[in-house]
C-alpha cells in the first residue's frame, strides 16, 4: 500500500494544496496549528470514510466554503487507484473510487489500509472503555467490511431499543421489545466473534513486541471482557444463547434505566504486564509501551492479511515517547510507507537521505 499524491481543496485550513509522498518516510513538519494533522486526517478519511477527529463532516470544510474535496492517488496490490471524497455542507459526502460512486461506506472498507498512531492513543490503556472499543472497531473494520456493516446495524438496533425503552408505558411493550432483542442477539453475536478472534491475534503479536522492547523483561497478555463473559471456544449459537439469557436477566434493569445495558457497546479490553493489570499497576512508560505495541501489532496483522504493509500515520507521536521507544519505532518503519508529523525535523536525520521533508505553514506547503 503506497500513497502517491494527495490533493486538497477547501479542506480544513487548506485552500488548495497538493502533497507528493516518498515511498518510504515522509516527515511533515512545522509549528503548531499550521495544518500538519489535517493532512493525516485527510489520508485517514480514505480508509474509514470518516474523520478520526470529528463526527461532523462539515467541520472539515474550510471556513466560508460550502464544499471540500480530497483526492488520493495510491497503489494497492500493484494497481493504481484514485479515490475522491467530496464533503458538502448541507448534504451527505460523495465518495468515488476509480470514478465509480460508492453507495455506502462499508463498500469503501479494505480498499486503502492505514494505521494511525496519535497522542490520544497513548491514553488507550488508562482511558475509558469507549476509546478501546473504538480503536478495535476501526482496526477490524478495515479487514472485515462485514464487521463494519454489523456495527452500523447494531448501532441502529440499540438506538431503536433505547427509544422503545424510553416510551415503555405508552403501548404494548413486551412483544415489541422481544423483536428488538432478537435483532440485537443476532448482530451482537457476530460482533463478539469477530472481536474475540482479533483480540487473540493482537495478543500474540503485542507480546512479541513487548518482549523486544523490554529485552524479555515484560510478559504481555490481554483479555476481552465481553457482555456475556468468556466466549473462548464458544460457537455462534452458544453466544446467542448467552446473550438471550443475559438480556432476560437484565430486563428489569433496562426498564428502570430506560436504556440497553447488554451488548458489545458495553464491552472492554484489559491489558496485563507480568500478570498485573496495566491500567491500575503499570507505570506511565509501560502504558505508553502497550499503546505502541498495539499499533505495531495492527500493522503486522494487516500485512499478514492483505500481503502488504498499510500506510502508517504517526501524528506528532515521537515527541511523546522517550529515546528507546522512538528508536524502536524508527527501526520498525524502514520497510513501509510512513507519514510523520512533527514540529522538529532534526530527530529524523538518523533515517538517512531518503526521507522526504515537507514544511507546512498556515495551510500551505512552504518553500
Amino acid at each position: 500500500m503506497q500513497i502517491k499524491r494527495l490533493s486538497l481543496k477547501s479542506f480544513r485550513n487548506y485552500e488548495s494544496e497538493e502533497f507528493e509522498f516518498n515511498s518510504g518516510v515522509t516527515v511533515i513538519y512545522g509549528n503548531n496549528a499550521q495544518g500538519k494533522t489535517n493532512v493525516l486526517e485527510a489520508v485517514h478519511l480514505f480508509s474509514m470514510g470518516k474523520s478520526h477527529r470529528t463526527h461532523k463532516d462539515k467541520e472539515m470544510i474550510l471556513f466560508g466554503n460550502d464544499t471540500s474535496t480530497a483526492v488520493l492517488d495510491f497503489v494497492s496490490c500493484g494497481m493504481e487507484n484514485r479515490s475522491e471524497i467530496v464533503i458538502n455542507k448541507d448534504a451527505r459526502k460523495l465518495i468515488k473510487v476509480n470514478g465509480i460512486l460508492i453507495p455506502k461506506i462499508s463498500v469503501l472498507m479494505g480498499r486503502f489500509n492505514v494505521v494511525l498512531f496519535c497522542p490520544e492513543h497513548l491514553a488507550l490503556v488508562k482511558d475509558q472503555p469507549r476509546g478501546r472499543r473504538k480503536n478495535l472497531d476501526a482496526f477490524i473494520s478495515q479487514l472485515r467490511p462485514n464487521y463494519f456493516s454489523a456495527l452500523l446495524q447494531y448501532q441502529k438496533i440499540v438506538a431503536g431499543k433505547n427509544m422503545l425503552l424510553g416510551k415503555s408505558g405508552n403501548f404494548a411493550f413486551d412483544g415489541v421489545l422481544d423483536v428488538w432483542n432478537e435483532k440485537l442477539v443476532s448482530v451482537a453475536a457476530e460482533i463478539l466473534k469477530y472481536r474475540h478472534e482479533y483480540i487473540k491475534r493482537l495478543e500474540v503479536v503485542m507480546a512479541e513486541v513487548l518482549r523486544d522492547i523490554s529485552g524479555g523483561a515484560e510478559e504481555f497478555s490481554m483479555k476481552y471482557n465481553s457482555c456475556v463473559g468468556d466466549i473462548d471456544g464458544k460457537s455462534s449459537e452458544e453466544i446467542r444463547e448467552l446473550l438471550s439469557d443475559k438480556l432476560a436477566r437484565s430486563a428489569g434493569r433496562e426498564r428502570e434505566l430506560q436504556k440497553c445495558v447488554v451488548g458489545p457497546h458495553r464491552d472492554d479490553i484489559t491489558f496485563y504486564i507480568n500478570g498485573k493489570e496495566a491500567r491500575a499497576f503499570g507505570s506511565q512508560g509501560q502504558q505508553k509501551t502497550v499503546a505502541l505495541a498495539l499499533k505495531l501489532a495492527e500493522v503486522r496483522i494487516i500485512r499478514e492479511e492483505i500481503g502488504e504493509f498499510p500506510v502508517l500515520l504517526l501524528d506528532d507521536i515521537m515527541s511523546e515517547l522517550d529515546g528507546s521507544r522512538r528508536g524502536y519505532i524508527l527501526s520498525e518503519i524502514r520497510d513501509m510507507q510512513v507519514i510523520i508529523t512533527a514540529t522538529d525535523r532534526d530527530m529524523f536525520e538518523g533515517l538517512g537521505e531518503d526521507v522526504c521533508y515537507i514544511r507546512v505553514e498556515s495551510g500551505r506547503v512552504a518553500d
